[in-house]
């Protein structure tokens, strides 16, 4: 076992210097970076296919959430009954800030990102505010957990008020201070007396710390291991253009230069053998 896991070591440093010693024959802009982004962020905007999984991800959302209350009413439950939702790319949609950086030939930035924040111009997923208000008005409360930072806390509250959000308050709303692991918020909203009866998010780090960080093969696995909960407990959004999934792909993910991640994206693809 031993020599096995040395194997797997080695193989992985290998890899890793391989990408890197790859960087030095090439060189891949942010320009052309950022453009291999373009089909996903079409996708994004233009197919009815990703409307109709966000439909149907809040769709399921709320039948859910439906048999959840009536189970606690008939067992005389008293718990306040939380829903916790991620923002970005979960309720609301920031496409029009990944198509910017294609345009422009930029990567993402504090600042920039933060200069789109400030435009208060994201857009509501389909179905997203008809679910916030579902939730408020049958018993619950809808916590909107983001990682956006918590210098940001105004233009966020104001684009969500303008998108016609329910509850939406400096209580409900809980952004990023000094860590992206989401798990103190959730354990503060549980400490205010509320159960958490669902989560969702675009991002597997949304609906549980136990990944963050962690190789995309754990990422899966862990999923594998409480597929009973997705769709009940569990609501995932479709985001093809960036995630947790893009740093699981290798360790130190960020730390590689264009080339190497441009690299990386590629070499890991599952690819047919064919002539």
């Amino acid at each position: 076992m031993k020599t096995k896991t040395l194997a797997v070591l080695a193989t992985a440093i290998i890899a890793a210097t391989s990408w890197q010693a790859s960087a030095k024959e090439q060189t891949v802009t942010n320009a052309q970076l950022a453009d291999q982004a373009t089909l996903a962020v079409d996708w994004t905007q233009q197919s009815g296919e990703y409307r109709a999984l966000a439909y149907q991800a809040f769709n399921v959302a709320r039948m859910s959430f439906d048999k959840i209350r009536q189970e606690a009413k008939e067992n005389g439950s008293k718990e306040k009954l939380a829903v916790v939702v991620d923002l970005d790319e979960t309720m609301i949609n920031n496409s029009a800030y990944a198509a910017w950086q294609i345009k422009h030939g930029t990567s993402f930035s504090p600042k920039t990102w933060s200069e789109w924040v400030h435009s208060e111009e994201s857009r509501a997923i389909p179905g997203a505010v008809a679910f916030s208000k579902y939730i408020d008005s049958h018993g619950g409360t809808v916590f909107y957990v983001s990682n956006r930072s918590e210098k940001n806390l105004k233009p966020t509250m104001a684009n969500l008020k303008k998108l016609g959000f329910a509850n939406v308050t400096d209580k409900t709303v809980l952004l990023k201070t000094t860590t992206s692991d989401k798990k103190p918020r959730r354990e503060k909203i549980m400490g205010e007396g509320y159960k958490i009866v669902m989560l969702l998010g675009d991002n597997l780090n949304d609906l549980d710390s136990k990944v963050i960080g962690k190789s995309n093969k754990i990422r899966r696995e862990h999923v594998d291991a409480e597929k009973a909960l997705y769709g009940v407990k569990y609501i995932v959004l479709p985001n093809p253009t960036y995630g947790g999934w893009e740093a699981g792909m290798a360790k130190d993910y960020y730390q590689l230069n264009n080339a190497g991640k441009s690299k990386l994206r590629h070499d890991v693809l599952y690819s047919w053998n064919g002539k």
